[in-house]
C-alpha cells in the first residue's frame, strides 16, 4: 500500500503538471456505510491521469475498463464485430482528467 503522504504529493504534482484538467474523485464503495449518517471518512489513493466515460448507468476508465464499453457494446448489438464494438469504444466521448481514487481508511 502507498504512503497517503505519497498520495497527497502525487495527485499535488499531477495538478501543477495538468493544471487544465479537471479533478475527479473516484469513490470506493466501501467507503460508504449503511447507516443513515450522512458523513463518512475516507483516505487518499492513488492518482493518474486517465480518461473516463459515462453512460447512463456507470463511469468507465479507459485504463481499466476499456474492455468493459467493448463488451457492452457487443451485448447492446450482437450483429457487430468485435473489431466494430472497438471502433465503437473508441469514438465515445473519453474525457481526460486527474483520477484520485478515495478509499475506505
Amino acid at each position: 500500500m502507498t504512503d497517503h503522504n505519497e498520495n497527497i504529493n502525487n495527485l499535488l504534482q499531477l495538478i501543477k503538471d495538468n493544471p487544465g484538467l479537471k479533478i475527479v474523485p473516484m469513490v470506493d464503495s466501501e467507503c460508504i456505510h449503511g447507516d443513515d449518517y450522512g458523513i463518512w471518512m475516507a483516505r487518499w489513493g492513488d492518482s493518474k491521469v486517465d480518461e473516463y466515460y459515462l453512460d447512463d448507468e456507470k463511469i468507465y476508465c479507459k485504463s481499466t475498463c476499456y474492455e468493459d464499453v467493448v463488451e457492452k457494446f457487443l451485448n447492446d448489438n450482437e450483429e457487430i464485430t468485435e473489431e466494430q464494438a472497438e471502433k465503437m469504444a473508441d469514438e465515445v466521448e473519453w474525457i481526460k482528467a486527474i483520477i484520485v481514487n478515495i478509499e475506505p481508511s
